[in-house]
């Protein structure tokens, strides 16, 4: 596996902030837009290791309710690499 390093001057970040920049200056800066924008980046940072996001994702807890996140970042074991939440 690689040593990823993002930075911010990486081809998937500035889109990222060329998108938000665009949503602002059209007053469509809300969570629903803002929300797709980073889960598209973070897809394409997941794909340098073969891992996929999975929106909605749900973790399950002994005698209590799951807790539902964004998303999580799965590797190909299906293990959780990292959540998201707003």
């Amino acid at each position: 596996m690689s040593n990823f390093r993002l930075k911010a001057t990486h081809a998937p970040v500035k889109a990222y902030y060329e998108t938000l920049e665009r949503f602002g200056r059209g007053k469509f800066d809300n969570e629903g837009n803002v929300r797709r924008a980073f889960e598209a980046l973070l897809e394409k940072c997941a794909r340098a290791y073969e891992w996929m996001v999975v929106p909605e994702y749900q973790i399950a807890r002994t005698g209590k309710n799951p807790l539902r996140v964004e998303a999580a970042v799965l590797d190909a074991f299906n293990l959780p690499r990292g959540y998201w939440d707003l």
